[in-house]
């Protein structure tokens, strides 16, 4: 397979794999159809877990799992219109082609044996960011273009601060994140309508 091939080569290799499971309509093999209490949706979100592991697994048996970037993300939020066959957005608010949290916010989990701690950070970070990152840990050079993504190594490899915000009669803020701000743009938006919302941080306005 790909992964092995690339290992026994030594050849540096970028792996990008997008699941279509969770997308409606669903689908899984045998292993994992009438597996789960969800139903359909659970047994495609079981499937694509089994998929991540498989993945992860061939990563070790080749022995590249200690000099291998691995970032487990998605697009967007559920797809409420979907329901039962849509995830779930918790106590957020709305879901996929909103600006709300609930079809913003979404799962990042970052694998990097030896290199990255286990843990959770509250840090800021868009998948905007993927592109610097990965080009900086590839030794790559950013196009001499404007890009909306930052570097995110402080985050998940550094653990050091990179600013700090002081308040009034309040502790300050240790950062660790190069993104401190976020815009939001809605598929209808225009000139005329402009923003739709504004992170700073761990506010937001819309």
């Amino acid at each position: 397979n790909f992964i092995k091939e690339k290992s026994e080569q030594s050849s540096p290799f970028l792996l990008y794999m997008a699941f279509q499971h969770t997308h409606k309509p669903q689908f899984s093999g045998k292993l994992a159809t009438n597996s789960c209490i969800r139903g359909e949706f659970g047994d495609a979100l079981a499937e694509l877990d089994w998929g991540v592991g498989q993945i992860l697994e061939e990563l070790e048996k080749d022995g590249v799992s200690d000099n291998t970037f691995v970032f487990f993300t998605s697009d967007n939020g559920p797809d409420l219109a979907f329901k039962t066959h849509a995830g779930v957005q918790g106590p957020l608010r709305c879901g996929k082609a909103s600006t709300w949290d609930g079809g913003q916010r979404v799962p990042g989990i970052a694998w990097w044996p030896g290199k990255i701690r286990h843990g959770r950070t509250q840090e800021l970070a868009a998948t905007l960011d993927l592109f610097p990152t990965v080009m900086k840990l590839a030794g790559g050079k950013m196009p001499s273009v404007i890009t909306d993504g930052v570097d995110m190594s402080p985050v998940l490899f550094e653990n050091k601060e990179v600013a700090t915000v002081k308040f009034k009669d309040i502790n300050s803020i240790v950062l660790q994140s190069n993104r401190q701000n976020f815009v939001y743009y809605s598929q209808g938006s225009t000139p005329q309508t402009g923003l739709y919302a504004l992170r700073l941080r761990q506010y937001k306005a819309h």
